[in-house]
């Protein structure tokens, strides 16, 4: 997934283009720190030949998008909302929700209308949604950024 990345606007002064540059420098450094931190660590074990330069390449890539993802997301005006199985008001089946999908393994499309109404048992996927605007408004208006896909008994009894 590539990160996008708003640009500068034009009107964008000489003091806001240094810290931004400065910005991406410290964010750049404190994905390198990680990187560093998660070699020191027994997680680096998991990892054959976690000391070649391939190897710490692909490391500090890793890292430096999540850095920069978590970055953006961190400095945006929406809200994220993760919704998982214990936060569910309604927690029976509706294959018409705009909120939820079966998983593939489910096969629902085997059982018609059958599934209906039959409890959730298990989410592959949460929900998540966002409210508000870059402008910041509307936080009362939540909208799905990823619906949630959910398992369920589809043993026919």
């Amino acid at each position: 997934m590539r990160l996008l990345k708003p640009p500068l606007r034009d009107d964008t002064s000489e003091g806001e283009k240094k810290l931004h540059h400065d910005t991406e420098k410290l964010v750049a450094r404190v994905a390198q720190q990680q990187v560093m931190a998660f070699l020191a660590s027994p997680a680096s074990f998991l990892i054959e030949n976690s000391t070649t330069p391939v190897v710490m390449q692909k490391l500090k890539k890793i890292y430096d998008e999540a850095a920069k993802h978590s970055y953006m997301l961190w400095t945006r005006r929406t809200e994220l909302r993760c919704y998982t199985l214990r936060n569910l008001e309604q927690k029976e089946f509706d294959a018409e929700s705009p909120f939820f999908d079966p998983d593939a393994l489910v096969r629902y499309e085997d059982h018609d209308d059958q599934l209906k109404d039959r409890p959730v048992t298990v989410m592959v996927h949460p929900l998540v949604q966002v409210a508000g605007t870059d402008e910041a408004k509307d936080y009362d208006q939540e909208r799905v950024w990823a619906k949630g896909v959910v398992w369920l008994d589809s043993k026919m009894t």
